[in-house]
């Protein structure tokens, strides 16, 4: 099972930080309130988050401005890291997708994928988790409590666990998973550990 940001997708949030800051938001701003939880859980729509956020702004914003701000945090899924995946499924690895995500972030990763090259990554993963759609969040261990029953996983021995936060991880460790922690030192490292999964 793996997380996307940071270990299928490259992203860097000071680049969404950086681009509030150009629409008047205060240099304290961070990505961890309250109404950024709460998007990412389905617990307040997108035009609540986009309000919400509008009302850390300086000047007046529109819709199309925010979600351009809030979307260049997300750089790319290179083309390497859809190799190892396909590889891995070809091997018979049962693969999953967890996410704690909301659907602006997820209609851009749409958008820039066409179509075409969203349906090629999503045929990599038996399921995909996005915490929008299931109202939980990492590191709730009752999001992969959910994810094993979703899947038909009775022992959590079996499954390994991808991730670059250090917390989603020791939950899911306490929990019952086998984890790997994903640390951001770029993105050659992260792909060298895919790769050695996908030799095991």
């Amino acid at each position: 099972i793996f997380d996307f940001g940071n270990v299928l997708i490259e992203i860097d949030p000071a680049r969404s930080i950086e681009a509030f800051q150009t629409l008047g938001a205060q240099a304290d701003l961070h990505l961890d309130a309250d109404f950024f939880h709460d998007f990412e859980t389905g617990a307040i729509k997108a035009t609540e988050f986009r309000r919400a956020l509008r009302s850390q702004l300086r000047w007046a914003s529109a819709d199309s401005s925010i979600d351009r701000a809030w979307n260049a945090l997300l750089l790319e899924i290179p083309p390497r890291t859809l190799h190892v995946l396909r590889s891995l499924r070809a091997e018979g690895y049962r693969l999953a997708l967890l996410s704690n995500t909301n659907p602006i972030h997820i209609d851009e990763v749409r958008r820039r994928l066409g179509p075409f090259g969203y349906g090629e990554f999503a045929r990599c993963f038996e399921r995909i988790f996005y915490s929008y759609e299931m109202g939980l969040r990492k590191p709730d261990p009752a999001i992969y409590a959910a994810v094993d029953r979703e899947l038909g996983i009775t022992s959590p021995a079996e499954v390994l666990f991808i991730d670059d936060n250090a917390a989603n991880i020791a939950t899911a460790a306490a929990y019952g998973w086998r984890t790997l922690h994903f640390i951001r030192s770029g993105y050659a490292h992260r792909m060298a550990a895919l790769e050695a999964i996908a030799c095991r």
